[in-house]
């Protein structure tokens, strides 16, 4: 099986762009291409969070009009750029695999790996993330139900530290609690995650914890206590999460080459 993860498009509306020039459709449109031109292709993808960068309707619209004819099944969760009645009313009736309810999580069974999708929002406006008592709750009941099959969970905000103080800051609370979830379950392959504009991998209860870097730009490596987050430019990338025998879930990630470069 071949799970492909893409994150953090942050679609702007039509006809503008971000950051220095940053070209959120054409970001998106390129990544989509890469992913379908793959040989053997995915079996599905999925978009960890922060799909529009304001979270409005014509940024959904951008986005939508992109998946609606993407050959690829895709499933997506928010991250805290998008708002959820907006993200939940823009895929309604599409192709796009996604949760419904307070929070909007899904889990999907059509793989031979199980896939969870967490919500990890919090209140509109705000960066941070949380995995409150309701939504440890119910990960805990979702993986209990399963509890010999191997699986996948995908959310946005990721649920360690990862020594870049400022991203720490709008991390996600109650981590640990998840990673004991985790280590309960005992089949959690990968915990995927997004929000950090960069590759981290870590031991997480057991199973691995990698974040994927944005099809936006990446934020970069700033160890130093205090040190400001800063947009630098980057290729679009992604990541394929391989199952190969005898050696699990290999995580490889490629970035696409700038454009009219010889690959």
């Amino acid at each position: 099986m071949i799970i492909a993860q893409i994150t953090d498009s942050h679609m702007s509306p039509p006809g503008t762009l971000l950051y220095g020039g940053y070209d959120a459709r054409d970001a998106l449109r390129r990544t989509l291409a890469a992913l379908e031109a793959l040989r053997p292709r995915p079996d599905i993808v999925l978009f960890t969070g922060d799909l529009a960068d304001g979270g409005l309707p014509e940024e959904y619209a951008e986005v939508r009009s992109l998946l609606d004819g993407f050959a690829l099944p895709v499933a997506a969760i928010p991250g805290n750029h998008d708002r959820r009645e907006a993200f939940a009313a823009a895929f309604a009736g599409s192709a796009v695999r996604i949760g419904a309810g307070r929070f909007l999580h899904l889990v999907l069974e059509d793989w031979p790996i199980r896939l969870i999708g967490l919500d990890t929002l919090t209140a509109p406006g705000r960066s941070d993330g949380a995995l409150c008592d309701e939504r440890l709750a119910w990960v805990a009941e979702r993986l209990a139900e399963a509890p010999d099959r191997d699986t996948v969970i995908f959310m946005h905000h990721a649920p360690f530290p990862t020594g870049i103080d400022e991203m720490d800051r709008i991390g996600c609370a109650n981590g640990a609690r998840l990673a004991g979830i985790v280590a309960a379950h005992g089949r959690v392959l990968r915990v995927m995650c997004g929000h950090v504009h960069r590759p981290v991998a870590v031991a997480f209860g057991g199973a691995v914890a990698t974040i994927c870097p944005g099809i936006a730009w990446q934020v970069p490596l700033r160890l130093e206590p205090g040190a400001p987050i800063e947009m630098s430019p980057q290729p679009p990338a992604y990541q394929l999460h391989v199952r190969v025998p005898g050696a699990g879930l290999l995580t490889h990630t490629d970035y696409l080459p700038a454009p009219g470069a010889v690959r």
